[in-house]
């Protein structure tokens, strides 16, 4: 990914967004490799997007609009959601997960005819997720949580004609 983040890059960024953090608690909450922070934390040092200063790293906050306008353009979002997804997918599949099913991760994909009236109480559906996740998000600004940048849940629904689907795949080719 040229200017957006890869997903380990996003985790870091995220983590250290919460608070300045050392290696050791980066890598407490991140749950990433000890080695492979060693080779991502210096690109991020090289993009100025975190600072280094005594055994200790932050958000580079000078610039910080600079980088933050880049990596949430929108091509860089796609990416990082198509990365997300492909992981989601790879991960459900994996056979030792097949087994533990119930555990985690979970996707669902249904494809389904839908009435006028049955669409609306889908979308209304949506709507109530979307306020409950923003819900969450507020209740955390007020009232944070101990709580670990690896252990967020991602959650991800959508809805689409399936021909508008099929009609993207053949425009990717």
């Amino acid at each position: 990914m040229k200017d957006g983040l890869l997903i380990i890059e996003r985790i870091i960024v995220e983590s250290l967004s919460k608070k300045e953090r050392n290696l050791q608690e980066i890598i407490l909450d991140t749950n990433l490799d000890h080695s492979l922070l060693l080779n991502i934390l210096p690109n991020l040092l090289m993009k100025n997007m975190i600072r280094y200063t005594r055994g200790t790293y932050s958000i580079e906050k000078e610039n910080c609009f600079q980088w933050l306008n880049e990596i949430n353009k929108t091509d860089n979002i796609k990416e990082e959601a198509k990365e997300l997804f492909i992981s989601l997918v790879n991960q459900y599949f994996k056979k030792d997960c097949i087994k533990l099913r119930a555990m985690e991760p979970q996707l669902k994909i249904q494809k389904v005819w839908l009435t006028r009236d049955e669409e609306l109480v889908l979308r209304s559906h949506m709507a109530s997720l979307d306020g409950f996740f923003n819900g969450v998000k507020a209740s955390r600004r007020v009232k944070p949580e101990r709580e670990k940048t690896c252990e967020q849940r991602v959650v991800i629904w959508g809805l689409s004609q399936y021909s508008d689907l099929v009609d993207g795949v053949l425009e990717a080719v």
